[in-house]
């Protein structure tokens, strides 16, 4: 890709945007798009008017067929915008709210084009290399490929560390969690639970702290502030406690009053003036010299949850097939047995569907009667026989072989088609994770 640096007037609306049905030319472009987004296109436009483009954001282009102009892929919003606020006659040949157009000649007004030209733009050399880049910032995160979500947690962290998060960042760091309590915690944590417990006078004298100038601070030694809020947090991601159970402050005091012994902090061990917990370190926590350390005790295995393990990691490319793995990653085993097993089987189908395709191999095989669907066993020994062919060793389909001609394997065609069409086969947890394992390496090898 190439930097080039452009005047707002060298830039085109591109006529196949995907967020607007083909447009026919570039006065339909714009009456689209402003159809399209409204008041999202106003706020953005005073927005670039008041502050300018955002530094962090370029335009991807590709060259017109126009001499001297250049096709925006990627940024058609905030072109539309610049081309509003530096031409406002333009705003009058545009069917639109009378207040919209106000508010767009008001920005209008205070609008300096040398504010953002000449406008930073990567020149690609076809509409195809530049769609990879476009739907990677479009289609979500894609397993880290796309623009990642702040998780609340960040968000916070961003905004402000009021007390919840403070409590929430000392857990984590001198908690000792498991890498799955860890994972849970950053994917979804109820921060807004965490602030309103501890946000209650009555909850925070009970467990040895107070707030001071928004800062958490206990005059506990950090070993035992330690204990109260971590049982806090675990009980709080694992959902053992919800909102509900914490609305009022009987409820609240409630569920402090019936910690057990071993999460309640020794308040007689208070000694001296209070000190932030933010200012505590790993030091802190490790014992005065003299002090006898106990053995620790071997971590336990983390038991699976998922059907598809957290280290798993398939670059699946197909839009529907990647929800599909993304459904599979999240759905608990406990809970949604029946629900992994078809999407297990539908997963499984749309993968070999997909490979074949691209590989140019028929999913259909010719009858006297016309063409019928395969099986789902012939089509995956086919993609397997494809992959040998190609050279993959033998070995890594050894399950997989064995799955398709042993109708009691957990990863057999037949079980994985019972578990969709009989009302009396019922999945196992322990099935349905064998099932993957010996999937597994046939979805490496499509989705690499």
């Amino acid at each position: 890709m190439a930097v080039k640096s452009l005047r707002i007037d060298s830039l085109e609306l591109d006529l196949e945007n995907p967020r607007i049905t083909l447009a026919t030319d570039q006065r339909d472009a714009m009456q689209k798009i402003l159809k399209e987004q409204g008041a999202k296109l106003i706020n953005l436009a005073e927005s670039i008017s008041k502050d300018g483009f955002s530094p962090m954001d370029r335009c991807l282009i590709l060259r017109s067929p126009h001499p001297g102009k250049f096709i925006a892929l990627e940024g058609n919003r905030r072109v539309l915008a610049a081309k509003l606020l530096s031409n406002p006659s333009l705003i009058e040949t545009l069917e639109m709210s009378e207040a919209f157009k106000k508010r767009l000649h008001h920005a209008a007004k205070s609008f300096a084009a040398r504010k953002i030209e000449k406008l930073d733009c990567f020149e690609v050399e076809s509409r195809e290399e530049g769609n990879e880049w476009i739907r990677r910032r479009h289609t979500g995160e894609d397993d880290g490929r796309g623009i990642v979500r702040w998780s609340n947690i960040a968000g916070e962290r961003f905004d402000k560390r009021g007390p919840a998060l403070q409590a929430l960042d000392f857990v984590m760091a001198h908690g000792s969690l498991t890498a799955a309590e860890k994972e849970k915690i950053e994917d979804k944590f109820p921060l807004t639970t965490l602030d309103r417990l501890l946000s209650t006078p009555s909850v925070r004298t009970a467990i040895g702290f107070e707030i001071d100038g928004g800062k958490l601070k206990t005059a506990l030694p950090p070993d035992e502030a330690l204990k109260p809020l971590k049982r806090i947090v675990l009980d709080l991601v694992m959902k053992v406690l919800t909102v509900t159970q914490l609305k009022s402050k009987e409820q609240q005091n409630k569920y402090i009053g019936a910690m057990k012994p071993a999460d309640r902090p020794n308040l007689s061990k208070q000694t001296g003036p209070p000190a932030a917990i933010e200012g505590m370190s790993d030091q802190d926590f490790k014992p005065k010299s003299g002090a006898a350390s106990k053995p620790s005790r071997p971590m336990r295995p983390v038991p699976r949850t998922t059907v598809v393990p957290k280290a798993a990691k398939l670059n699946v490319s197909n839009a529907k097939v990647q929800e599909i793995y993304n459904e599979l990653r999240g759905l608990q085993l406990t809970r949604h047995p029946h629900a992994i097993a078809v999407l297990l089987r539908v997963f499984l189908e749309t993968s070999v569907d997909h490979y074949l395709t691209v590989q140019g191999i028929s999913l259909h095989f010719p009858t006297p009667g016309g063409n019928k669907d395969k099986s789902l066993k012939k089509k995956v020994e086919e993609t397997i026989d494809h992959f040998i062919a190609a050279g993959a060793p033998k070995k890594d389909f050894i399950g997989i072989n064995k799955a398709m001609n042993d109708v009691q394997h957990p990863f057999s065609p037949d079980i994985l088609h019972a578990y969709v069409h009989n009302r009396f086969y019922t999945p196992v947890e322990r099935d349905l994770t064998a099932a993957w394992d010996n999937g597994m390496p046939l979805f490496e090898k499509i989705w690499p």
